[in-house]
């Protein structure tokens, strides 16, 4: 029984039970993974997960249900669980439904090239990748692992008021994380890629050796003395690091007094180079959308725009409680999970600077490629944090040799009110991105004495 049918019987048999009003939401997802490791499979994952949640206004009472089977007879059930535990729940503020937009984006197309590729395929990209590897570089000791992975991706939201959503993806991807040793030093590096349309669009090639080269950078690292740096953060660590922190973007944490930005919208909260955007439309992201978990329209707009706070991400509840439109951030993890608020595709935007010509611009400082302990080391409230970290030292604008052993500590909202330069390295591979970025000055502490 497809999601289509299941849902026009459901609705029919509401409302015969005497439901005024109903909603489905359907989500489903298809994933296999496979790792290889010395050229054999090392796991082969096959993962199926989905159902649907039905909401039903009976009486003036909205019920709830949910069934992971598509199939008429989760029909009954799902009335009946509803029409039960309407009785006894109470409606809350927001919980109305939706009607719908006015209007929507196109659907991005769907690849069934992906849907249905071939799992050999995929095994022997994930042998080619570890193959590369330890041909490229004789100082690769181990390929920890190499994977090919798919997902398919489905969603429906439907209900009485005339709202009608469906959207379906699909998405390959292929990586590999290995160790590099040379004498008695050792490091480690990994490089990943994605498609949401053709598995030729992958180059295993450039993947392997992007992460060989990753590993082989780090070899012989030593400390750097303590000291404030200039210090340059690749797009990788500047998006965990800061990423972590755009969760109070989000009404939902300021309602909830998560972030120290209540209060200061249309204020000035960091520097004037700095806007911070989230577009769920643009088609070559993984996280292309046309609606949210809603259903409501999702559109491009500014969070930050030259450092002043313009907006905060909002879905349908908590701009009712604000007064405002919902920006269309409802999110919602699985068709069981509560309704909550988040990006879809924020980033920085970006400047003019590559990554090489910051590092050329920069007398003396540190180039970060890797942070450490980013779950403890980071106050997501206040945005303090203290990190290990691994790099590289730059002197009269080259890379002369790799550090470690040093920790960079700061806050994000300073950090961010002294950017000097912004790369133009944007690599969207989640919701939320970010470029190089080069900061004026932080401090460093490290176990060198001179420098």
């Amino acid at each position: 029984m497809n999601i289509q049918d299941f849902q026009t019987e459901l609705f029919a048999a509401g409302e015969k039970a005497g439901f005024e009003e109903m909603e489905l939401f359907y989500s489903s997802s298809k994933a296999v993974s496979i790792a290889v490791y010395h050229q054999e499979i090392d796991d082969y994952t096959i993962m199926e997960e989905g159902g649907v949640s039905f909401r039903g206004l009976f009486k003036g009472k909205m019920g709830y249900a949910y069934a992971e089977r598509i199939a008429a007879d989760s029909i009954p059930l799902l009335l009946e669980e509803a029409l039960n535990n309407a009785e006894v729940i109470e409606v809350d503020g927001g919980e109305d439904l939706f009607e719908g937009s006015p209007e929507y984006a196109e659907p991005r197309p769907f690849s069934v090239e992906l849907e249905h590729l071939d799992p050999e395929k995929m095994i022997q990209a994930a042998m080619d990748l570890e193959r590369i590897a330890y041909e490229t570089d004789e100082r690769v000791a181990f390929v920890q692992y190499s994977y090919a992975s798919k997902g398919v991706n489905e969603t429906l939201i439907a209900n009485t008021k005339g709202l009608l959503c469906h959207s379906k993806s699909a998405f390959t991807s292929l990586g590999l994380y290995l160790t590099a040793q040379d004498g008695e030093s050792t490091a480690t590096g990994g490089e990943s890629d994605f498609t949401i349309q053709s598995f030729a669009d992958l180059d295993s090639r450039k993947i392997a050796e992007k992460a060989v080269h990753e590993a082989v950078s780090k070899l012989h690292a030593s400390s750097i003395a303590t000291g404030t740096y200039p210090i340059i953060f690749r797009y990788d660590t500047a998006t965990e690091l800061i990423g972590s922190l755009l969760g109070q973007l989000s009404a939902e944490s300021v309602q909830q007094g998560y972030t120290k930005l209540k209060g200061k919208l249309n204020e000035q909260i960091v520097g004037e180079n700095i806007s911070f955007v989230d577009d769920p439309l643009m088609k070559d992201t993984i996280t292309y959308a046309p609606f949210d978990s809603e259903g409501f329209a999702t559109r491009k707009k500014d969070l930050i725009r030259n450092g002043k706070l313009i907006s905060f991400m909002h879905n349908r509840k908590t701009a009712k409680k604000d007064g405002v439109e919902s920006t269309g951030n409802a999110v919602k993890g699985g068709f069981r999970s509560p309704v909550g608020v988040g990006p879809y595709n924020l980033y920085l935007e970006p400047g003019d600077s590559s990554l090489n010509d910051m590092i050329a611009n920069t007398d003396k400082g540190i180039l970060i490629v890797e942070l450490q302990g980013t779950n403890a080391g980071i106050n997501f409230t206040a945005g303090d944090f203290s990190l290990a970290a691994i790099g590289f030292l730059i002197e009269n604008g080259t890379i002369t040799r790799t550090i470690d052993q040093f920790t960079v500590a700061g806050n994000v909202f300073d950090l961010l009110n002294d950017v000097s330069v912004i790369g133009n390295d944007l690599r969207f591979r989640s919701a939320i991105t970010l470029p190089s970025i080069k900061v004026n000055g932080l401090q460093v502490s490290g176990s060198q004495t001179l420098e």
